[in-house]
C-alpha cells in the first residue's frame, strides 16, 4: 500500500464536535423542530452544532420536505449521463417548494444558462449549491465554469493544466462569515487530481481558490493513476473529500481515498474486513461510498439466497477507521413492484434511497416502501451529485475573470478572457 500523509482534524459530527446537551435542551422540542424548518441552510448547518438533539432534528425525515417550502430552498440531485457523446445533467427532487419564488426557481434548476450548450459536471459544493463544470465540446477551447444553478448565475474560471486528464475533482464552499450580508460573496475551494503520462505511481494535484483565483501546484498523491474508481463524484464527511477505489490486484484488498481540503493531506481507509470476507466466499458484491448525517458511509449490494440485498456500513470512529453495520435490508419487495432493472445510486437519508431505472428515478423508504418517482430523460444515468441550495444571489468569487477567446500555454495556466458575468 502507498505511502500517505497524515490527514489531521475531522471529527465524527459533521466535521466539528457537537455542543452540549446544555445549549438550547430548555426548548421543547416540537418548537425547536419548528423553528428549524425556517431558518436558512447556512443557519441550519450551525444549528446542528448546538447540541446533539437538534442536529437529530435536523437529520428528522420530515425536515427536508418543510425546510424547502418555509425557507424558500431547494434540495435533490443533478443526474448526469452521455448520450450520442455529449453529456446532460438533470435536477430532480421529491419536495415542493410553497413560495413563489422557490416554486419558480425549481422548474429554472438547470445550466442551460451557461454559454456553452455542453458542459459536464464535475462537482458540487451542495452547502452553497456551487457547481463546478467543464467545456465538453472538444471542438470549443477548455474552460471552466462555477454557477450557482438555483439563482442562474455563473463565472468562468481560469483554467488548471487542461492538458493533463483529470482523474478525480471535488469543491468545497466555505460558510459566509457570522453578520455578512445575504447576497455575501461564495467563496469555495477546488481539488483538481490529474494523470500525467510520465508519473505512473502518482497523481498530480492542484488547487483553486476563490480568494487568489488562480490554480497552484500542490504536493504530488502517491497513487496509481487508475486506482480511483470512475464516474464517482467525491463524498464530503468528517472535513474530507472521499473516493472509493479499485480492489488490489494482487491482495484483492479494497479502501478509500480521504483528501482533507483544509490541510491537503491525505490518507487511506480500509473497508470493514467483513465486507471483504463475504466476497472471499465468492458473493458478488457491488459497492458504493456516501455520507448520511454527516458521516461516511459504505453501502454493499449483493446477492444473499437469491435476493438482492443492501448492506448500509457507518463510520463509527473516523480518526480509528473503525465501522460498524447499520442495518441489513432485501429489495425483493422492490423488484418485484419496479423489476430487476432499479439501480442504487445514493442514500438521501439513513433509510431512504435514491434509484434510477430506464428513463426515470424513485426515493424509496427501505420499510414503507417508494416514496416518489420522476421521469428524466436518462437511459443509463451515469453519475449522481447531491445537490441543496438557498435562492440568494451571492458574487462567485471576488475577483472577475473573463470569458472568451484565450490561447493555451502548456507552462501556464490559461485564463478566460473578456468577462462577462451572468444575473437573470
Amino acid at each position: 500500500m502507498a505511502k500517505s500523509s497524515t490527514v489531521r482534524g475531522g471529527s465524527d459530527n459533521d466535521d466539528h464536535h457537537v455542543g452540549g446537551e446544555s445549549d438550547g435542551s430548555s426548548l421543547p422540542e416540537d418548537q425547536v423542530f419548528e423553528m428549524l424548518t425556517r431558518v436558512s441552510l447556512d443557519d441550519l448547518a450551525a444549528c446542528r452544532m448546538v447540541s446533539a438533539r437538534w442536529r437529530r432534528l435536523t437529520y428528522e425525515p420530515g425536515l427536508a420536505p418543510l425546510h424547502c417550502r418555509r425557507a424558500a430552498a431547494v434540495s435533490g440531485f443533478f443526474v448526469q449521463s452521455m448520450t450520442r457523446n455529449r453529456y446532460a445533467a438533470d435536477f430532480v427532487s421529491m419536495h415542493s417548494p410553497s413560495s413563489p419564488a422557490a416554486a419558480a426557481s425549481k422548474t429554472k434548476i438547470s445550466l442551460a444558462f451557461l454559454p456553452s450548450a455542453h458542459v459536464r459536471i464535475v462537482a458540487v459544493a451542495a452547502h452553497r449549491g456551487l457547481v463546478c463544470c467543464v467545456e465538453a465540446d472538444t471542438r470549443r477551447p477548455p474552460c471552466y465554469y462555477v454557477c450557482k444553478p438555483a439563482t442562474r448565475q455563473w463565472r468562468a474560471l481560469p483554467n488548471p493544466r487542461v492538458r493533463f486528464r483529470a482523474a478525480a475533482t471535488a469543491m468545497v464552499a466555505r460558510p459566509p462569515p457570522s453578520g455578512a450580508a445575504a447576497a455575501a460573496t461564495a467563496e469555495f475551494k477546488i481539488v483538481r487530481l490529474s494523470v500525467v503520462p510520465e508519473l505512473r505511481d502518482r497523481l498530480r494535484c492542484e488547487v483553486f481558490d476563490s480568494r487568489r483565483f488562480a490554480w497552484r501546484r500542490s504536493a504530488d498523491v502517491a497513487l496509481p493513476p487508475d486506482s480511483l474508481v470512475p464516474a464517482a463524484p467525491a463524498v464530503r464527511a468528517h472535513g474530507a473529500m472521499h473516493w472509493l477505489r479499485w480492489p488490489d490486484r494482487i491482495t484483492g484488498a479494497q479502501d478509500v481515498f480521504a483528501f482533507d481540503m483544509r490541510s491537503e493531506a491525505w490518507r487511506l481507509i480500509r473497508l470493514p474486513p467483513e465486507v471483504e470476507e463475504e466476497e472471499v466466499e465468492g458473493r458478488w458484491a457491488r459497492k458504493m461510498i456516501t455520507a448520511v448525517e454527516g458521516r461516511l458511509c459504505l453501502v454493499v449490494t449483493m446477492e444473499v439466497a437469491d435476493e438482492e440485498v443492501v448492506q448500509v456500513w457507518e463510520m463509527a470512529s473516523y480518526m480509528e477507521e473503525r465501522w460498524k453495520k447499520k442495518m441489513a435490508v432485501g429489495l425483493n419487495s422492490l423488484h418485484m413492484q419496479e423489476g430487476r432493472d432499479v439501480v442504487l445510486r445514493d442514500l438521501s437519508s439513513s433509510d431512504v434511497a435514491f434509484f434510477d431505472s430506464f428513463c426515470r428515478v424513485m426515493w424509496y423508504d427501505f420499510w414503507r416502501g417508494k416514496m416518489a418517482e420522476v421521469e428524466v430523460n436518462h437511459i443509463c444515468v451515469q453519475e449522481v451529485f447531491k445537490f441543496e441550495s438557498d435562492l440568494v444571489p451571492c458574487e462567485i468569487g471576488r475577483v472577475a475573470c473573463r470569458f472568451a477567446a484565450r490561447t493555451h500555454s502548456e507552462e501556464e495556466p490559461t485564463a478566460c478572457l473578456d468577462y462577462v458575468d451572468k444575473f437573470s
